[in-house]
């Protein structure tokens, strides 16, 4: 997994992987660090399955859309933050990739 920074938002984006299948999940992208992401993800050869949020960004724009739409895979996010997504999760509910 890596860590990544956007400073203007002050947001942590966390790139998790399955070594042996490339599934790859995103959370947290910002729309800023769009093009770094997607960069690391192509470099890694890695098939984004879900771009994850974690809450509803009023201060700024997600990533999740432009990643989807660049790469594939779903956006998800909580049933709770009222936000339009792919997946909308509730309590409980979990997300598959590779062996995880």
């Amino acid at each position: 997994g890596s860590q990544l920074f956007e400073s203007s938002s002050c947001t942590y984006t966390y790139v998790l992987a399955d070594g042996a299948s490339g599934d790859a999940v995103i959370i947290d992208p910002v729309l800023e660090t769009v093009p770094r992401d997607l960069q690391l993800l192509r470099e890694l050869r890695l098939n984004l399955r879900y771009a994850v949020n974690t809450h509803c960004h009023a201060d700024h724009v997600t990533g999740s859309g432009a990643l989807v739409r660049a790469l594939g895979g779903r956006s998800v996010i909580s049933r709770a933050s009222g936000a339009r997504a792919d997946m909308l999760l509730s309590d409980g509910d979990e997300i598959k990739f590779g062996d995880f």
